[in-house]
């Protein structure tokens, strides 16, 4: 059994000894959430708490091009956990088995706490990686460790990876995604601002 099967009360047992599950004290309300979303439109807004600009045609994009349940999806180094709570509020209509991984020192403000699993550094990886179908990376900042990733991933499930960050970045991991996939596909405009870019990579 695994942290994210059934999402059960007694998940945080199930965990292995290196993840815990965060505090349910730094989620954000739905309510709140909605008032968040209520803020959107055609053109990307910038939030305090994310990297990203967030606009409703990127969210449609990221929910169309994302496996629906019961594939299970990693965002790594999900952060304050905005867009990925947007994500799984705002496209209900189709279900995603996605989840957040970050380090205990960053706060969960937007996801449940039962979608949010704790790695114990910033280059450690998730034990249930091999589990994934889809990892989404959001401005990552380190090639090596989307390459770590994909090497664990060896043999598992994964069919897929996003690469969400500035247009300068990606050079730095181009070569990294492109080794390890039989297509990339770069998508521009989808509500994306002009100096970031969306990559979907299939494995």
């Amino acid at each position: 059994m695994t942290a994210f099967q059934n999402e059960r009360p007694d998940a945080d047992e199930q965990l292995s000894n290196t993840v815990c599950i965060a505090s349910s004290s730094s989620s954000s309300s739905p309510a709140h959430q909605m008032d968040l979303y209520d803020q959107l439109c055609t053109s990307p807004k910038h939030f305090a708490d994310c990297c990203v600009g967030i606009s409703q045609p990127l969210l449609a994009t990221l929910a169309s091009r994302l496996p629906p349940s019961p594939a299970l999806i990693l965002s790594i180094g999900s952060g304050s956990g905005l867009l990925e709570a947007m994500l799984l509020k705002m496209h209900s209509g189709k279900p995603l088995d996605l989840f957040g991984v970050e380090v205990s020192s960053c706060v969960n403000k937007h996801l449940p706490p039962d979608r949010v699993v704790k790695v114990p550094s910033t280059s450690s990886l998730h034990p249930d990686a091999m589990l994934a179908s889809s990892l989404m990376f959001v401005y990552p900042r380190m090639p090596a460790l989307v390459s770590a990733y994909l090497d664990a991933s060896t043999g598992g499930a994964l069919e897929q990876i996003v690469w969400l960050g500035h247009r300068s970045d990606w050079p730095d991991f181009e070569s990294v995604m492109r080794s390890r996939s039989s297509s990339v596909d770069i998508v521009e405009g989808s509500g994306l601002c002009d100096s970031e870019l969306l990559v979907v990579a299939t494995m």
